[in-house]
């Protein structure tokens, strides 16, 4: 791609560039943004403006044309999210960037973002508004590790300003960064400084790097104290001659190499680790072949469902289907469902902002890309996480939404005002997948985390990594690990209460679960030898289905629900029941909270039983296992949903599962869950059925 490159002078932005060019981008153009007059610093929340002076030695030194822009606005719109508002310094680089792409034809955005979800969040505002793709290599790289990168790359930069307790303006402006690097550390080991200055800590300017041409000089520079606090001097330094020089035909450093891709890395780690893993399961050489064609799949049916609205705040609405028509179009059909949403949100006090996560379930994967171009105009503003899947569903209806639901705005009057965060990372990086669609990557209310679903897709180019369901499984793992911790600091797998994992082949379920469980281990051993307990009593169980097809033709996909609470104070209950047809397992984990929690619940039936006998004692039997699984979680608890995973080609399994959903109809006027049936072409062992339900207060 064409690329402008966002410089303030700084390591960050520059490096950034470099990891553009490694990425196989080319830099047309350099574009910042400046204080007006003469002042030195100005107080932005968004912009680096010391070292403002010697900005236009880049354009030299590089060789390439230099947009620049003054500053006029102001940090207006200061919250999590931004939206476009007049007199906003943001405006200021939506103009600079338009003006950019308009001469340029540039098609990506450098970014030299590293932790900064203000900076972040309005950099990808202006950038989608304007269609370009924000390229962020360095974001929530480990800062320590990233300082060692900046500086062996034979980036040279120097400390132009300080701002933290230990860094004073008299010792350490004018420093290089391979000076101060030992003293950084320090710093963060004693007082948890940023090591890369991402609290604001320092600033620094570039005066040379593998992309350099020319080098840049400085001749002469003064020392300007701002504020002379005994224990955290600010003070900057202000550039008032400097010069280019010809660097000759020596080298002075090295590009990065497409060798050097931490994605590449971490997927070579994993074949190493699957090669070291001697544990035999069953592997199948076909990978994108499904077990049924969809159009020999029958289901059941679908209708609308509603779970009762919780103390806590939540609901689920289920069953939103698209119009049937004689001459069905997935466009058509996912405006009605989304339209027919609306409605039935509007009807119970909702609004569209309250969806939290969204199951999104298509009958031919094929429309995804079209579903998504409707979707997005319903969703375009801090979207909830979404979980997409290919299965059958009623004849001449393209798409089904189930919706999970909650009343983040809360009530002044109740003192019930909830903290709600999205996770709606756009740019290509080395961190995790950007968004492929409509919805954030998670939704975080109060303790709760919803995730998006996860496939293996490598984050810095958005293909989907190759080496089958082992290497699938293990990355989307990784995925879903990092947005945990990008959503808050202390989440970890342990925190995982519900999880789902769909594949598309029946030989991959092994594999899931041999990964999954290597998984647990790992972490376990490195939360020094079991402080979190037994590791698969602590998170939730894994319930895998195969379906027809996933996006991106990816074998795995895999969807978490996390909790931020105590794993190691969990209750973790599990009981098998024998009935004459079969075998009833069940499993509660609840939170150390013990405000949420989930129930798995699987039916197995023996050889014998004929696929077409419809039981009621079974059905029987299944209602009061799971009744007698949420009393585990006590009475203050309510079942919202139950998503009800069954055997398409055993009727005896839709049978049960439409059963199981009528008999909540019939208990009018007491808390009852929503269930969605979701008929597979799989489960794991002699499974037919899998219900798997969340409880909250």
């Amino acid at each position: 791609m064409k690329v402008v490159a966002l410089i303030s002078g700084g390591k960050d932005s520059c490096y950034n560039m470099m990891e553009c060019v490694a990425a196989g981008h080319e830099i047309v153009a350099l574009a910042n943004l400046c204080p007006a007059g003469n002042t030195g610093e100005l107080d932005s929340y968004m912009y680096q403006t010391v070292g403002h002076e010697a900005i236009k030695l880049y354009a030299e030194a590089m060789d390439l044309p230099l947009y620049q822009r003054t500053i006029e606005g102001s940090g207006l719109h200061t919250g999590r999210e931004y939206s476009q508002r007049d007199g906003d310094e943001v405006e200021d680089l939506y103009d600079l960037l338009k003006l950019v792409k308009e001469k340029e034809d540039v098609d990506a955005v450098s970014v030299g973002a590293i932790l900064s979800d203000y900076q972040r969040v309005r950099v990808e505002n202006v950038c989608m508004r304007l269609h370009l793709q924000p390229l962020a290599y360095l974001w929530r790289k480990d800062q320590e590790s990233l300082l060692r990168e900046i500086i062996s790359s034979d980036l040279h930069a120097i400390i132009i300003k300080v701002a933290a307790f230990g860094l004073d303006p008299e010792k350490h402006l004018g420093k290089s960064l391979a000076e101060m690097e030992p003293y950084l550390k320090q710093l963060s080991q004693k007082y948890g400084v940023h090591i890369c200055g991402e609290g604001g800590e320092y600033e620094t300017f570039t005066l040379d790097c593998p992309l350099f041409k020319k080098k840049i000089v400085i001749d002469t520079m003064e020392t300007v104290v701002h504020s002379a606090d005994a224990f955290a001097p600010v003070g900057y330094l202000r550039f008032s001659k400097m010069h280019v020089e010809h660097k000759g035909n020596k080298s002075t450093g090295r590009i990065l190499s497409p060798e050097s891709c931490l994605c590449q890395n971490t997927i070579n780690m994993i074949q190493e680790l699957e090669a070291g893993d001697k544990t035999e399961d069953i592997q199948d050489a076909i990978t994108s072949v499904t077990d049924v064609k969809p159009s020999q799949l029958v289901s059941v049916g679908s209708s609308l469902s509603c779970s009762t609205r919780t103390a806590q705040g939540y609901q689920w609405i289920c069953g939103i289907l698209g119009t049937h028509c004689e001459d069905p179009n997935i466009q058509d059909q996912t405006k009605q469902a989304l339209s027919l949403l609306q409605g039935e949100l509007t009807k119970r006090g909702w609004k569209l902002e309250h969806v939290v996560l969204v199951h999104l379930y298509v009958r031919n994967m094929t429309d995804f890309g079209a579903v998504n171009s409707v979707y997005q105009s319903f969703f375009s503003f801090s979207p909830p996480a979404r979980v997409c899947v290919e299965t059958p569903l009623p004849s001449g209806h393209l798409i089904q939404l189930d919706c999970l639901l909650h009343d983040w705005v809360g009530s002044a009057e109740n003192d019930t005002f909830h903290d709600k965060r999205v996770l709606h990372v756009q740019s290509l990086s080395h961190w995790a997948p950007a968004n492929i669609g409509p919805y954030g990557q998670a939704v975080k209310v109060d303790d709760a985390v919803f995730c998006a679903g996860q496939i293996a897709l490598v984050p810095c180019t958005m293909q989907l990594a190759q080496g089958g369901p082992s290497v699938e499984t293990s990355l989307a793992l990784g995925h879903v690990e990092k947005i945990l911790k990008a959503t808050d600091s202390s989440l970890t797998f342990f925190h995982v209460l519900q999880a789902h994992c769909y594949v598309i082949h029946r030989s991959y379920i092994p594999t899931v679960k041999r990964v999954w469980k290597r998984k647990l281990r790992m972490m376990h051993t490195e939360e020094q030898q079991g402080s979190y307990g037994e590791q698969e009593n602590q998170c939730g169980a894994l319930v895998v289905a195969v379906v027809p097809s996933l996006p991106r033709a990816a074998a795995v996909e895999l969807h978490v629900t996390a909790v931020l609470d105590n794993p190691r104070k969990r209750s973790s209950y599990s009981s098998s029941v024998e009935i004459p047809q079969g075998t009833i397992e069940w499993q509660l984990l609840q939170s150390s909270t013990e405000q949420f929690a989930a129930v798995s619940l699987s039916l197995s039936l023996h050889p014998s039983v004929p696929d077409t006998q419809r039981d009621r004692d079974i059905l029987q039997s299944l209602g009061s296992t799971f009744q007698s699984a949420q009393e585990k979680a006590g009475s203050g608890l309510c079942a919202l949903c139950v998503r009800a995973f069954y055997k398409h080609d055993v009727s005896l399994a839709g049978w049960l599962s439409a059963g199981f959903a009528e008999s909540f109809k019939e208990t009018e006027g007491q808390r009852s869950p929503a269930v969605i049936l979701v008929p597979v072409q799989n489960l794991p062992d002699a499974q037919i059925l899998h219900f798997s339900c969340w409880l909250s207060l």
